[in-house]
């Protein structure tokens, strides 16, 4: 198995992102410092709290912001990590807050909470009117012309797209849904599919992580 180099924010959430990735035949260790990047094959970022203001995140916007679980070392070094694998031409998957990351990474912004665009939290978050996810919520979205379901837990999203990148996937209100960047080995979605039952939702992330882990010399 190929070594897999794993972001996190708390070492809880790791035994399902595990799982999810020995599937596609990786090897996951969590990583946190830029330097030892070049120790593995393929970088996976994960979900986890809000990015902060000094990420630029959300452009303009700097202040009453309904944001939380900001951990600004976290925004620093997956930046890094982004940085340096860019460099490498390394394939990266970016899962919820990941897809975040990587988005912000090329210039782009996030709404702060999805209720600024008119978005349905209801879809994507159990919980109204700016409140915090609290709960997994299954919907449905679509990719390569087939409709699947998926599980979300985020209450925030892409607002400008990030240069470079290509959406990939939609739901219904409208929220990206997924992005892969134009010529990297980048692919990145908002939902969770460590936490989405077997169907395409979990196998579309998984193979597209398996045929780069295989692609790697």
């Amino acid at each position: 198995m190929k070594s897999t180099a794993l972001t996190l924010g708390n070492e809880r959430y790791f035994p399902r992102y595990a799982k999810f990735i020995t599937e596609a035949e990786g090897t996951p260790q969590r990583i946190e410092s830029p330097e030892d990047l070049d120790n593995y094959d393929v970088l996976v970022l994960s979900g986890g709290g809000d990015m902060g203001i000094k990420s630029g995140a959300y452009g303009s916007q700097t202040e009453n912001l309904p944001i939380g679980g900001v951990n600004d070392d976290r925004d620093e070094l997956e930046l890094a990590l982004l940085r340096k694998a860019k460099e490498r031409n390394m394939p990266v998957l970016g899962i919820c807050r990941g897809l975040q990351v990587i988005n912000v990474f090329f210039g782009g912004t996030l709404w702060s909470d999805i209720g600024q665009g008119d978005f349905d939290g209801g879809i994507h978050r159990d919980g109204e009117g700016g409140e915090p996810p609290i709960g997994d919520i299954p919907h449905w979205t679509e990719m390569e012309g087939k409709e699947f379901e998926v599980t979300s837990h985020h209450h925030q999203g892409v607002r400008e797209l990030g240069q470079g990148l290509q959406i990939m996937s939609k739901s219904s209100d409208g929220m990206i849904e997924a992005i892969k960047h134009e010529s990297l080995p980048w692919f990145a979605v908002q939902w969770h599919p460590e936490r989405t039952d077997e169907g395409l939702g979990r196998v579309l992330p998984r193979e597209w992580l398996r045929q780069e882990l295989q692609n790697v010399q």
